[in-house]
């Protein structure tokens, strides 16, 4: 029984809070310049920075999330709760893809 309450928790409504805080606050900062994507490129061998930047953001987010969770009540997220974090993202997420749109190589017409 206690499990199945546990599985069935919402998450700390300051939480989502937070990391829709978090994701305003990211929109707001300038984008790194073009010049260092090759850069990240190598170093992370990613063939598209701006998938590789909107995954790694939107990973963040879940993480910021789990980290409070675990503070708060020494535990993981669940999946239900998981799910939640991704819900509060999806407000955001044409404002986020056009955001890291910006490291998309540059198409030429051959």
């Amino acid at each position: 029984m206690v499990a199945g309450y546990i599985q069935g928790r919402m998450l700390d409504s300051d939480i989502i809070q937070l990391v829709r805080a978090a994701i305003e606050n990211d929109l707001q900062v300038p984008r790194v310049p073009k010049e260092r994507v090759p850069k990240l490129k190598k170093v992370w061998k990613c063939g598209g920075a701006h998938d590789f930047l909107y995954g790694q953001r939107a990973g963040y987010y879940a993480g910021l999330a789990e980290g409070m969770m675990l503070d708060r009540h020494g535990r993981q997220l669940t999946e239900g709760e998981s799910e939640e974090v991704f819900e509060a993202l999806q407000p955001y997420l044409a404002r986020l893809r056009r955001y890291f749109a910006h490291y998309r190589p540059a198409y030429t017409k051959k």
